[in-house]
């Protein structure tokens, strides 16, 4: 007799996993140690650039030599930044580097450093007719940086209101050489290759002093981390770190040093 009801001795099936489910497990879950991690960054030479086909610089240079160390399987490859900023926030197995570690980004990571410490400017064009000397004078200006730099906070937060926001860095420059923006941020080593390169560009005023830093996804493994940081620690303490500065002459500070 059918009533409607179910018999206590059929079994009852089980609800399919769906894909949200499945993603919410492996969100929860840290990244395995034998996992593979994937470092990711953006075209920001002398830290972070590609040649002939391969990456190179000081950051990638550092961080290549770090993984080897610590025997971590990874991968590298360079993204528009606010991409891969945000592949590391919100994707396991995700590290962003060269990151600025400042107060709103300390939570969001685990961080391996310091990389490198460095000063960032505002730098003009030679043929600017920019006249400012500090960042209030600046303040009338139209300032370029990319969408996600923590460059952009630090603007607004000293009172700037005109910026003009571009996926990568050297759209950035582009627009700054053709006089399309008057200012832009530019760490202290990328306005020395520049000069090197034969683009002169002239710092205004020091923007803000920074610890760089590779920026991990929170749910790598604390292992991983462990490893890329004591590696990190024998890399300063036997010299790598500094022969790798050398081999780019660079040097940790700003362009007073």
């Amino acid at each position: 007799m059918k009533t409607g009801r179910r018999s206590a001795s059929m079994p009852v099936p089980s609800r399919p996993v769906t894909a949200l489910a499945v993603m919410f497990c492996l969100l929860a879950s840290p990244l395995s140690a034998t996992d593979r991690l994937h470092l990711v960054t953006e075209a920001y030479p002398p830290f972070n650039y590609e040649e002939g086909g391969t990456l190179k610089g000081v950051a990638v240079d550092l961080l290549k030599a770090v993984m080897q160390d610590a025997g971590i399987d990874y991968d590298m490859r360079l993204q528009p930044w606010a991409r891969a900023y945000g592949l590391a926030v919100n994707t396991p197995g995700y590290c962003v580097f060269s990151t600025v570690h400042n107060q709103e980004r300390d939570r969001l990571f685990e961080w391996v450093e310091p990389l490198f410490t460095s000063e960032s400017y505002l730098v003009r064009t030679q043929s600017s007719h920019v006249t400012a000397t500090s960042l209030d004078e600046a303040k009338s200006y139209l300032v370029g940086t990319q969408l996600g730099d923590y460059t952009v906070d630090v603007l607004k937060a000293h009172g700037f209101t005109r910026l003009d926001l571009a996926s990568e860095i050297d759209l950035t420059v582009k627009k700054l050489l053709a006089g399309r923006i008057d200012l832009m941020p530019m760490a202290a080593p990328m306005i020395i290759d520049m000069k090197k390169r034969g683009i002169v560009v002239e710092p205004v005023a020091v923007l803000v002093s920074n610890v760089n830093g590779l920026a991990c996804n929170k749910n790598v493994d604390p292992d991983l981390l462990a490893r890329m940081r004591a590696s990190l620690n024998r890399m300063i303490a036997d010299g790598t770190r500094t022969a790798i500065f050398e081999r780019y002459s660079f040097a940790e500070g700003g362009l007073n040093r």
